[in-house]
């Protein structure tokens, strides 16, 4: 029972990840990209320090001591730097993407977490993740192929967007699986904290840097693209779905982890067809599927190995 609630938790915390593809597009024609991740984080860091000292008020916790502990807090800040890198990839390639094709290439997490897992932590997927990732490995090609020519020739074409994305992807599953490994080891509080304080620090530099090179410019209008977006992913996403998947995912393995997050862009594609109106082709319905139909596998078959 507690493995289905840690992964009904991550599912939860799957289907508000993706609602934030089309949000922040939204956003996006407002604010400069890294300005909104800085605020957002922000504001989810403003939120998590109330919290804990609401908490510590009512039953105070004595912290590792700093030290004797300064593995657990190095630990603490990589993590909060991995989801930075992660986010920071994102959101400037959905500058250059759509949010439909910009979730499933952060899709592409599913692939990399088990490679990652490999070397890290000696882990091995069995044999149902990896027909899982296999399944969802060729639904991603045909969700990045478009139709070219009279013959509407399969090609895989990426743009300055969809690299940057799966860079973005790469980073994500860095950070899924320090999750795995700092959550047993690191209290909750000095975890919540330092993924979105490093964060949002780290963006707001980034943001004067692209700005000083000219690589985007910093600016920002607070109307109505802007506002809602910053309640969701600030408030909802970055604070709701953090503390879910720091207090559960600890539960299940990264492998299973990344493969219930592969279902982001599956959420992703059919809000922003309803918020953004973007469509997917028949290519993109079959990666859709394909996508869908290895997480399930993977989900009923997969069991993971250690050697």
């Amino acid at each position: 029972m507690n493995r289905y609630k840690n992964e009904a938790a991550l599912i939860f915390c799957t289907l508000i990840w993706g609602g934030t593809f089309s949000a922040t597009k939204l956003s996006l024609v407002s604010i400069s990209s890294c300005l909104f991740i800085g605020i957002r984080f922000a504001i989810a860091t403003f939120v998590f320090v109330i919290y804990i000292l609401l908490k510590n008020r009512k039953n105070p916790v004595s912290y590792p001591d700093w030290k004797t502990n300064k593995y657990l807090y190095f630990l603490a800040f990589l993590l909060g730097f991995w989801m930075f890198l992660g986010f920071a990839f994102e959101t400037v390639g959905l500058k250059y993407t759509t949010a439909t094709k910009s979730g499933f290439l952060t899709g592409t997490l599913v692939v990399i977490t088990p490679i990652l897992q490999t070397l890290f932590l000696k882990r091995m997927p069995s044999s149902g993740n990896l027909l899982g990732v296999i399944v969802v490995m060729f639904g991603l090609f045909f969700l990045s192929a478009e139709s070219v020519g009279e013959d509407h020739k399969l090609v895989i074409s990426y743009h300055l967007g969809d690299v940057l994305t799966l860079g973005g992807a790469f980073f994500f599953s860095l950070y899924i699986i320090y999750v795995d490994k700092a959550s047993k080891s690191c209290p909750l509080d000095i975890l919540l904290l330092s993924q979105t304080l490093v964060t949002s620090v780290f963006a707001f530099l980034l943001a004067f840097i692209l700005h000083w090179t000219e690589f985007e410019p910093l600016f920002i209008k607070m109307d109505f693209r802007v506002m809602p977006a910053l309640f969701y992913n600030g408030l909802i996403s970055s604070v709701g779905t953090t503390f879910l998947q720091t207090k559960y995912q600890k539960g299940i393995s990264p492998t299973r982890a990344g493969l219930i997050f592969s279902l982001e862009p599956v959420f992703s594609a059919i809000l922003a067809y309803f918020t953004l109106e973007e469509r997917l082709d028949a290519t993109g319905l079959i990666g859709c599927s394909l996508v869908l139909t290895g997480v399930l596998l993977a989900e009923l078959l997969g069991r993971e190995k250690k050697f």
